[in-house]
């Protein structure tokens, strides 16, 4: 039978032979594809990732801002407790400026009294380390911004207060300071003298801070750091001659030693300023090379010829002599301009004595090491008979026509090949070349002209002379 319509049409086929009723499917019914399915995920990923961000960054800023504030209270506490020190005693004041730098002095309490870490170790608030350094610097009244820049006279001096607390976050070293000035109530100074300070500059002409400074006379014997400004301040009860030293492991003075001292002596309400030139030392590491590339070939004389370091500022003619062979100079003044290096310590070996100009000098900067090219010319030279026939295995040796000044006047330069010819390198300077198998000389001494313009030449040959 055939449908009446096609709505009846449709009625029909909607009913299914075993008599369940269903609807027809649509559209808005079929579930996600695969493809929908995974767009979603990626953008549930970076949503939740934004947000997961988001937290984690909120965390952090509200840890350090809690570390920041735990900071800044720590150095009020350590503050607050240098004021009921200083006014304890009379005494008090000159016992604190003794001692100017002390770390982690007042260990934080426990519940029952007991500190929760020794004396000098880093306090713990809710897992994080802190480091609590507190400075002080006497601050004797005078016309200057420091007290190592002030006049010759004290009128009533004061304690200048720093507390520096440091923590790490995140791999950073995060700090605050707070300041304070503590001045003593009248008489209370009253053994106070005089006062020495150490002015303490680098080699850029900046203070040298948190330099420990010793002093020893007839009031005893003090020991006080500098502070930013690099000046160090002792108070003295008994005036009279005093000696000021530096002696800290990896500095040196203008003159290169490890340990410096100098005089002060101290009057009746004075202050004597007792300046230094003290940082930490430079290192340059020695290469010894052969010019235009030629070694191994060429090789080094022997011994390797000791080295000269210049610069204008050194006391010692603006030079420095350092033995051959040396991998390293260390303990250098850290001049801003460098060392100019080069070989050999005879006046002829200076480039500008041989018609060149010296090495562009290698910066020193302070606690670094620079290597620095100890320059050499190569030189071959060949050495023939009567007959004009080569001279094999003959010992070589290089003397210096003019030795004034020279540490090393004779250099070895090595053995003639099958052809007579003998490669080596020599400094700058004029030099009488001879060959010797055994004790007598064989063929014609030679001359070489090494030159500092980078030319080696051979002018004049000087007639035979055997032994």
């Amino acid at each position: 039978m055939f449908a009446d319509s096609v709505d009846d049409l449709r009625v029909r086929i909607a009913i299914p032979t075993n008599g369940w009723r269903s609807r027809p499917t649509s559209v808005c019914d079929a579930g996600f594809t695969m493809i929908e399915l995974m767009v979603s995920m990626v953008i549930l990923a970076m949503v939740s990732s934004a947000f997961a961000y988001g937290l984690q960054l909120s965390l952090s800023v509200t840890r350090d801002d809690r570390a920041g504030i735990q900071a800044a209270n720590l150095a009020a506490r350590e503050l607050e407790i240098l004021r009921n020190e200083f006014g304890a005693s009379k005494s008090a004041p000159i016992a604190i400026g003794a001692e100017s730098k002390v770390n982690n002095p007042n260990p934080l309490k426990k519940v029952g009294g007991q500190n929760d870490t020794a004396i000098g170790q880093p306090y713990n608030l809710d897992g994080t380390k802190f480091t609590v350094v507190r400075t002080v610097q006497w601050l004797p009244s005078g016309t200057g911004t420091s007290p190592c820049d002030g006049g010759s006279a004290v009128t009533y001096p004061s304690l200048g207060a720093n507390v520096k607390v440091s923590w790490t976050d995140s791999g950073r070293t995060r700090e605050v300071q707070s300041n304070t000035v503590l001045t003593p109530p009248k008489g209370t100074l009253a053994t106070v003298k005089g006062f020495i300070a150490a002015k303490v500059q680098g080699a850029d002409g900046k203070g040298v801070a948190s330099l420990p400074v010793d002093i020893s006379g007839p009031g005893g014997s003090q020991a006080v750091v500098t502070a930013a400004d690099g000046c160090a301040v002792f108070a003295l009860s008994v005036v009279g001659n005093y000696t000021v030293t530096l002696s800290q492991p990896g500095y040196v003075s203008f003159d290169g030693q490890p340990s410096t001292s100098k005089e002060a002596a101290v009057g009746q309400g004075s202050i004597q300023v007792v300046p230094f030139s003290y940082d930490r030392a430079a290192t340059l590491e020695i290469a010894y090379v052969v010019a235009d590339g030629v070694a191994p070939e060429y090789k080094l004389p022997n011994p390797v010829p000791s080295i000269v370091l210049f610069n204008s500022g050194l006391p010692t003619l603006g030079k420095k002599q350092v033995a051959g062979g040396v991998s390293s100079v260390g303990g250098l003044w850290p001049f801003a301009n460098g060392y100019s290096v080069w070989a050999g310590t005879c006046a002829v070996n200076d480039p500008a004595v041989t018609g060149g100009s010296r090495p562009v000098p290698v910066a020193a900067n302070p606690g670094k090491s620079e290597v620095v090219e100890v320059i050499l010319r190569p030189v071959r030279l060949t050495f023939l008979d009567d007959q004009e026939q080569p001279i094999p295995d003959a010992q070589v040796t290089a003397v210096v026509n003019n030795p004034s000044g020279c540490q090393e006047k004779t250099f070895g330069l090595g053995t003639t090949d099958v052809d007579g010819v003998v490669k080596s390198s020599l400094p700058y300077g004029q030099w009488t070349v001879t060959a010797k198998k055994g004790a007598s000389q064989v063929g014609e001494s030679l001359q070489a002209n090494v030159l500092a313009n980078g030319s080696v030449t051979y002018p004049l040959v000087i007639p035979d002379e055997v032994d």
